[in-house]
């Protein structure tokens, strides 16, 4: 019997609208009701992922910024965290700066940006229709890596996007070259840095202690390349049929898209064994 279920949310809870299906929540709502733990799994910050963990009704923790850290969704409070060394982020902020590409850091529950674009102008457009509570923290920088400076051991992780894929892919093997940090995809058009060893995969293994649940007895369900580590670790490895080929590769098993309830069709199969 399976235990835990680990969803990542963009690309696999989420359907195209960025919304959560009835069907999706109703599944998941009857895995909790069966004592299984529904963990949001994803790249976002804590608070952009609590937002949906709180539209499911999980009250287990939050495994946020690809396992740089992990939260209590109820209080907020830190169950473990991996921040990056100053000397760490330095390093990564020259090379984007030295790419002349758009990036933006995540710092706790705040979000630093040089200039709005991507993913930060769309958090800072949404923020307007959301409560107080659920507003992720924007901050519009002068200078990152001043900023930086003022804010050791606070870094989680960085996320490279771009629009242009040469740009991305030579910004990308740069990176590469540094030693103290992994690099993860979340989606076609970026890239995020964080600390050797973070990984969601790896904040599952924590979770696994602490609970004491063997990994055989946890099901992760994702769609890129930043899930892999997940599909690794946990007994079974669920891919979105929207997913990336590296994604689908690692898993042992391809549910529906995104936009087809995947994610009710996998938790009803093998955990609500309804099919």
């Amino acid at each position: 019997m399976y235990k835990l279920v680990a969803i990542d949310l963009d690309g696999t809870l989420l359907n195209m609208d960025k919304e959560i299906s009835d069907r999706n929540k109703e599944a998941i709502f009857l895995a909790m009701q069966k004592g299984v733990k529904v963990v949001i799994c994803s790249g976002r910050v804590y608070t952009g992922a609590r937002l949906y963990a709180k539209q499911i009704g999980s009250r287990d923790p939050i495994i946020a910024c690809n396992g740089a850290i992990i939260t209590e969704r109820l209080d907020g409070d830190i169950i473990y965290s991996d921040y990056m060394d100053l000397e760490v982020s330095l390093k990564v902020n020259h090379i984007c700066k030295q790419q002349g590409v758009y990036f933006h850091v995540y710092a706790g529950d705040t979000m630093l940006t040089e200039k709005l674009g991507f993913t930060s102008k769309k958090y800072f457009e949404k923020n307007k229709f959301l409560p107080p509570e659920d507003r992720v923290d924007i901050e519009v920088v002068g200078d990152m890596q001043e900023k930086l400076k003022s804010i050791p051991g606070k870094v989680l992780k960085f996320v490279i996007v771009s629009d242009d894929p040469r740009q991305l892919r030579k910004t990308r093997m740069e990176m590469e070259k540094l030693e103290e940090v992994d690099i993860m995809s979340s989606n076609f058009d970026n890239f995020e840095v964080m600390n050797k060893g973070v990984s969601k995969g790896a904040a599952l293994e924590k979770l696994s202690l602490i609970y004491e649940i063997p990994p055989e007895q946890m099901i992760a369900i994702g769609d890129n390349e930043n899930d892999v580590s997940m599909f690794e670790y946990a007994g079974l490895g669920i891919a979105m049929d929207n997913g990336e080929a590296v994604a689908k590769a690692a898993a042992k098993y391809i549910t529906a898209g995104n936009d087809d309830d995947g994610v009710a069709q996998a938790i009803e199969k093998f955990v609500l064994a309804k099919g």
